[in-house]
């Protein structure tokens, strides 16, 4: 069902790309760096830090004048986070480590302005993003339902804490996320762009389980530094 979602997303893309006049497109790749923010129902915040993760992506700019454009992507990331030390209400084990990959679509209103040999491009849009699966580490063990697991295993993405699962798979959040994208860049000889991009998610990945719906809340952050080439 995702490849087909995204197969979909390619063909619209091309699509609408191709019947506008002048677009352009572009592919980059870099690297983020992630982390969640997580607090429980009583405010107590996770101790996690970043992970760094590859970035992909393509796009392309519709113009609106000289200086606007609506730019779509379609991005793929490695995400995810660290938690140091014991294990808690907050996290799964100790010094847990969880690494996730995303299909994204920021959609994003591109400024361009003309300095110096190059263009400065600054953008701001939303962003639609779905998590397919990873992976986890821990030097403990970890509490997967009421089954200890040490080292390591997958992790999925759900809605529900309580569907089922293989024994060592731990639901990470839940699969639709959605949130704000900025990006400050420069490009050069109208094809070679090196950018910065920050994403604060929005949307509350903290799964249920069954028909209780815990007070916490889980929300990805990441900010990364990416190479693109236009054409």
């Amino acid at each position: 069902m995702t490849i087909k979602i995204l197969a979909h997303l390619i063909f619209f893309m091309t699509l609408f790309g191709s019947a506008v006049a002048q677009v352009k497109w572009d592919i980059k790749a870099g690297i983020n760096y992630s982390n969640i923010s997580a607090k429980d129902q009583d405010g107590n915040k996770a101790n996690t830090s970043s992970v760094p993760g590859i970035y992909l992506g393509m796009g392309v700019a519709l113009p609106l004048s000289s200086q606007f454009s609506v730019h779509p992507s379609l991005i793929y990331a490695k995400r995810g986070f660290k938690q140091h030390g014991p294990a808690s209400h907050l996290v799964w084990g100790e010094d847990f480590e969880g690494k996730v990959s995303y299909f994204e679509l920021p959609v994003d209103l591109l400024y361009s302005q003309k300095i110096g040999p190059g263009n400065l491009l600054l953008a701001v849009g939303p962003y639609l993003g779905y998590g397919t699966g990873g992976s986890w580490t821990s030097k403990g063990t970890v509490l997967i339902g009421d089954i200890l697991i040490e080292g390591s295993g997958d992790v999925a993405f759900q809605n529900d804490y309580s569907y089922g699962r293989d024994m060592n798979t731990i639901v990470y959040a839940r699969p639709w996320d959605y949130g704000a994208h900025c990006k400050i860049g420069y490009s050069l000889f109208n094809h070679y762009t090196i950018s910065l991009d920050i994403q604060r998610g929005l949307a509350n990945l903290q799964p249920r389980w069954a028909d209780y719906r815990p007070g916490g809340t889980l929300r990805n952050r990441s900010m990364g530094v990416s190479i693109g080439y236009s054409f």
